[in-house]
């Protein structure tokens, strides 16, 4: 908590002018300062903001690994920093960041602890391309043997959860699980909270939208296609449990009652565009991925609980379901993409099949649409911010910085004062909104980080995404477990987020009172006003009726009026 403090002050302090005219680096410049840190994939695009917001104007060039992908395995951002950008800086200096994401999160945890080498970006072996004069972005190759990657212990790591999920199937190759003796070794900082989500190809986001909207569950004036809160479609954290561990293996397997004894297949039902492969494709990360890990445990309890489903893992090519495997959120960017389109950019579908896929991604991926796939609700709650902080949205985890205290990479003198600094930017409020949500508005609204009260940081009832913060916490115990259910710790606060579900309202809104069904005293008879009536299939709303009252359903009929 000290840490916290002192933090917070320096980065008050860190508000300032900047010095005079200096040169953006190429790689023929020698680095005053390096600095290397490994992890979490899903996170690139806040790291990368967070470096270009501290570097000094004009002196900024980024370096990207070449490929389908630029900067899906690594990058290295090279600039001039001083103490107007870092309190405390001993002197003006060139700094080298190198960020590794191959591998994804726990790459950003084992290594630390077993004090082990990695591939880092080499800049510096004529391996770089400038995209285009003056533009100060370089790609750069990556062969194997070549030099284009050098070996080094981690200065910092970055985690989508906290070390303790890196055991069991979430353990990556060529590291033990992490243990609590292990995690002690290293000093860890929890600094915001990141939405996550199952994103789906486009092909099954229509599929699901269309049938939703002829069933009734979505608004009858919803496209096809449409990525509005109103109009996302959904699916169940049972459905999405029972998909990532491989029960299901073809999507035809999916009925829709239509009140005959077989229903309708979901590829055959009526204006849906089925695949060419029917069998259901899991884009998935490797093992040691956060992405991964922060699925499993909010899906399948997984490594939360003794005996709990194992995701699937087995890629059964001729019954399906399929497994992909993906090392970064880069790859799983493609992966989605190319079984969307039929295409192989990333060199997982050779055959080019279209197929309907889900996957594994945060939500600061893909905001603009530049891949072909889209997220969808969860239980009927959207991804955003508000729902999240309202307590309506399940699917977020606290990510962490941390680092060694003595030992091979511990960061110390400069090198330590910017991780500082970039742990407080990383869990201030107003830099959240700012730096790392500068890219996460979805059109189905905001989404991406929020501050965490359990840092210190005030908090309301109405969210402010300007200054994001919730009140929810996976820390209820005091130690930060993203196994745990998220709870709003005990404090003096009384401007505690309470949202009343009610029928009417959209997802948790609660509607107006004089618009929802209505049960007589005896059960014997529903009465169904007009607006939610009209442009919705009666049949539906009477089974489902005869789920929660269970009552036997005599008659059902389309053939009514509303008057």
């Amino acid at each position: 908590m000290k840490k916290i403090i002192v933090s917070v002050a320096i980065m008050a302090a860190s508000v300032g002018g900047y010095s005079g005219a200096v040169m953006a680096h190429a790689p023929t410049v020698v680095p005053d300062l390096e600095i290397f840190m490994s992890g979490a994939s899903a996170m690139d695009n806040s790291i990368t903001s967070m470096f270009q917001n501290l570097c000094q104007p004009g002196t900024l060039d980024t370096y990207l690994n070449s490929g389908a992908n630029p900067g899906n395995a690594y990058r290295a951002f090279f600039c001039t920093l001083s103490a107007n950008e870092v309190p405390g800086f001993s002197s003006e200096q060139r700094v080298l960041f190198i960020k590794r994401s191959a591998g994804g999160s726990a790459q950003g945890v084992s290594p630390l602890i077993e004090e082990a080498q990695l591939d880092a970006l080499n800049i510096f072996n004529n391996n770089c391309t400038e995209t285009a004069a003056g533009s100060h972005t370089w790609h750069c190759t990556i062969n194997p043997g070549t030099g284009d990657l050098v070996q080094k212990h981690p200065n910092i790591g970055i985690s989508d959860v906290d070390p303790l999920l890196f055991r069991g199937v979430n353990t990556p190759a060529g590291f033990n699980p992490v243990t609590p003796a292990g995690a002690q070794q290293l000093d860890v900082r929890a600094v915001a909270a990141l939405l996550f989500g199952v994103p789906v190809t486009n092909g099954l986001y229509n599929a699901l939208q269309a049938a939703q909207i002829d069933l009734g569950a979505l608004p009858e004036s919803c496209n096809i296609g449409d990525y509005s809160e109103a109009c996302m479609p959904s699916l169940s954290k049972h459905q999405v449990a029972s998909l990532i561990s491989g029960q299901i293996r073809t999507w035809d397997e999916f009925r829709i009652d239509n009140g005959t004894p077989e229903g309708i297949p979901f590829t055959n039902y009526p204006g849906i565009t089925p695949p060419t492969d029917n069998k259901v494709y899991f884009c998935k990360r490797t093992a040691g991925s956060g992405t991964a890990a922060q699925q499993y445990a909010k899906f399948l309890n997984n490594p939360c609980s003794d005996g709990a489903l194992e995701p699937l893992g087995v890629d059964n090519e001729f019954e399906g379901p399929r497994v992909i495997e993906n090392a970064g959120s880069g790859d799983m960017d493609l992966c989605l993409d190319d079984f969307a389109k039929g295409e192989n950019r990333s060199g997982r579908n050779e055959g080019g099949v279209v197929a309907w896929a889900i996957g594994q991604q945060g939500l600061e991926r893909n905001s603009n649409l530049a891949f072909d796939y889209k997220f969808v609700k969860i239980d009927g709650v959207a991804p955003t911010l508000k729902n999240a902080a309202s307590g309506k949205y399940v699917d977020w985890v606290e990510p962490t910085y941390q680092w060694r205290t003595s030992g091979a990479g511990a960061p110390s003198g400069d090198a330590l004062r910017i991780i500082e600094k970039m742990v407080v930017d990383a869990g201030e409020p107003s830099s959240v909104a700012s730096i790392l949500n500068a890219n996460t508005n979805h059109p189905f609204g905001k989404s991406g980080y929020l501050a965490v009260a359990s840092n210190g940081h005030p908090y309301s009832h109405v969210l402010n995404e300007d200054a994001p913060v919730i009140a929810y916490s996976h820390a209820g115990t005091g130690t930060l477990n993203n196994c745990n259910v998220p709870v709003i710790t005990a404090n003096s606060n009384t401007l505690k987020p309470l949202v009343v579900f009610g029928t009417g309202g959209g997802s948790g809104g609660g509607g107006n009172p004089s618009d929802r069904p209505t049960i007589s005293p005896d059960l014997s008879q529903v009465t169904i006003p007009c607006l939610n009536f009209e442009g919705t299939n009666f049949r539906i709303i009477m089974h489902q009726l005869q789920d929660i009252l269970h009552w036997r359903v005599v008659e059902a009929t389309d053939a009514l009026s509303c008057n």
